[in-house]
């Protein structure tokens, strides 16, 4: 008998071997991986309730938070494809996306109503929003908010048979080199198989605790989603990226792993707050989404304290391809001292 290769297995190991373990921080807010399983099971009900058939698109405009975290099993669990969504594109791009998908369930932040609006108009096809945050909401919007959505929900869960490992799980529009974006399909085995090769090569443990300071949207972003997931690690979820909310939660969570892309990795190194936070919880910074030059890879490590690895991928490969880390006995100091001999 061959168990399907789906990511949703991820979530409900965890769920099973750690219950009563902090799985996601969000703000004020502090979920167990029992309560991050069983809300993840409730929405996936509730868009089963809500008559999507197998197989739909179902987007997301959302920053990072808890809510767009349990979409990545939720979606899936209710035997649809999760579509998420680019928030710095132009109402106009994302239109176009929205129509190529054929979404027709769209989740949004209130900060996203006025593009939301423009969505109603520009694209019929759409035929439910529900609002992810408690905020004031336009009286054209569907009367249920996302937690109204998931208390009508169903805790139970699919068969774990019933899902096909081949199946579209995840669709993500990278903007090419020219004309419009492009959606890469991703099916459950895709990600499942990428999810076990991270964990062997960055060592992953359910002792990790990940801050996601790049967007959920992007490859760099939910690449960590399912290993973490996987290995029990706990999800500090950043809303908006700012170098001292940074500072913040690591200091506060003990946070020991972060994704950068360089910009945001110079702006850590560059910020003169940090010498008033504690970032010795810090054990592992990996830089990928651009180049990150030798230069700036000796400069984390020096001045964070930590093991900084550069590595490649892209949407298409899951994301990650490559790795980078240094070898053992070739730290920096000794690299420099080889290079002088030579010179």
């Amino acid at each position: 008998m061959n168990v399907p290769l789906t990511p949703v297995r991820f979530l409900r190991y965890a769920q099973e071997q750690f219950p009563g373990k902090l799985a996601v921080v969000c703000g004020d807010k502090r979920h167990t991986y029992a309560q991050f399983g069983e809300r993840a099971a409730r929405l996936g009900s509730a868009l089963r309730s809500a008559g999507l058939a197998p197989g739909e698109r179902v987007a997301f405009l959302s920053s990072n938070c808890h809510r767009f975290l349990e979409a990545y099993y939720g979606v899936l669990e209710g035997g649809d494809v999760l579509l998420p969504l680019n928030f710095r594109l132009t109402p106009a791009e994302l239109a176009y996306v929205l129509s190529d998908s054929g979404a027709k369930f769209l989740f949004l932040e209130s900060q996203f109503l006025e593009t939301a609006e423009y969505l109603r108009k520009e694209v019929p096809t759409i035929e439910t929003f529900v609002l992810l945050d408690d905020q004031p909401r336009a009286n054209w919007l569907h009367k249920s908010n996302y937690e109204d959505l998931l208390t009508g929900g169903d805790p139970r869960r699919r068969d774990v048979m019933e899902f096909d490992e081949d199946a579209l799980a995840e669709l993500f529009y990278t903007s090419g080199t020219s004309a419009n974006p492009k959606g890469v399909m991703l099916t459950h085995r895709n990600i499942y198989l990428h999810a076990i090769s991270v964990a062997l090569g960055n060592r992953k443990s359910s002792d990790a605790i990940e801050i996601h300071t790049i967007p959920l949207f992007h490859a760099n972003g939910w690449g960590i989603v399912h290993t973490l997931t996987m290995m029990g690690g706990t999800h500090v979820m950043l809303h908006r990226f700012d170098p001292v909310e940074v500072f913040r939660l690591i200091e506060r969570e003990r946070v020991n792993n972060c994704n950068l892309v360089p910009t945001t990795a110079a702006a850590i190194l560059n910020c003169p707050e940090r010498k008033n936070f504690n970032l010795s919880s810090l054990k592992k910074i990996l830089i990928g989404g651009a180049a990150a030059s030798p230069t700036l890879v000796r400069e984390v490590e020096e001045k964070l304290g930590c093991e900084c690895v550069a590595g490649y991928g892209l949407t298409e490969a899951s994301p990650v391809l490559t790795l980078s880390p240094v070898k053992p006995g070739l730290r920096w100091k000794e690299e420099e001292r080889i290079a002088g001999q030579a010179s």
